[in-house]
């Protein structure tokens, strides 16, 4: 068998033959996953069909992530680093780019904005440590999917971030760092069900988080600084109706003067932000 060939082959294409070479040759490994990367990387009919529909600011009037459609995801597999495509951006210098949404820090969550080029993400590699790893397009999003069911696989945490976004809206940044500061403490001290229960809580009575959380507390004492029996009390009397009602009751929500709790609400981008901002 002539090795020649499996040097042009993708993974999906080799016989199982093949696949036991490419096990046992560290060149003909990184061969054919480069060609299999690359595949990922090259605009399909559907990706062009997408691009025609959805140019830029296309789906900022859109207001339920179930119904914004994502061209594809990109990730780094050795990285919590993802790249969702919402939008096509422009063709320039040879280079295609797209808008949509991309996670850099674990730390630092969500952000919408232009994205790094496709030819970008296909040149990156990640060095002898990490066995030359590339950014890969995740193959399991298929072009046209919803933004709800790829953020929900992905973090679905990230569907806040995305709500909380207000780059260009005056006199907010500091107070929306805040508060997203205090939300991501609050996580370390409840469960997923909980933390659910008390953005319910909030939304229904129109209340802030101090109500039922104290920073202060946090710093000292986390047995102590989430006020548990207040919420238990609260559904006691008060029906919770999930994570997916949640979402839609979020999405109804929003307002052109949108305050933080809005925006803590609204799970879907807002309309006024720096659309410029490449990430």
């Amino acid at each position: 068998m002539s090795e020649k060939l499996i040097y042009q082959k993708t993974q999906n294409e080799l016989t199982e033959q093949e696949r036991i070479m490419v096990e046992n040759s560290d060149v003909l490994y990184y061969a054919v996953y480069n060609n299999t990367v690359d595949q990922m990387y090259e605009i399909t009919p559907e990706m062009q069909q997408f691009m025609d529909e959805y140019p830029y600011r296309s789906q900022d009037e859109i207001t339920d992530p179930r119904q914004m459609k994502v061209m594809a995801h990109f990730f780094n597999p050795a990285a919590c680093q993802d790249w969702i495509i919402t939008e096509y951006y422009d063709y320039q210098n040879n280079q295609h780019y797209f808008y949509g949404c991309a996670r850099l820090f674990d730390d630092i969550g969500w952000e919408w904005g232009v994205l790094p080029s496709l030819e970008e993400l296909r040149s990156i590699d990640l060095g002898p440590m990490l066995g030359h790893l590339r950014i890969e397009r995740d193959e399991s999003v298929q072009v046209g999917d919803s933004l709800y069911d790829v953020m929900m696989a992905i973090d679905k945490d990230g569907l806040y971030d995305l709500g909380m976004m207000s780059r260009s809206l005056e006199d907010l940044d500091n107070l929306i760092d805040m508060k997203k500061q205090q939300f991501a403490l609050l996580r370390n001290v409840v469960d997923d069900e909980m933390f659910d229960k008390v953005i319910n809580y909030l939304n229904k009575e129109n209340a802030d988080l101090s109500d039922v959380f104290d920073v202060e507390m946090y710093k000292h004492d986390r047995d102590s600084c989430f006020d548990e029996e207040k919420i238990n009390e609260y559904y006691k009397t008060h029906e919770f109706p999930g994570y997916d009602s949640m979402i839609e009751g979020m999405a109804s929500m929003r307002s052109d003067e949108a305050t933080f709790d809005d925006f803590m609400n609204d799970a879907v981008k807002t309309d006024s932000k720096d659309f410029g901002k490449e990430l």
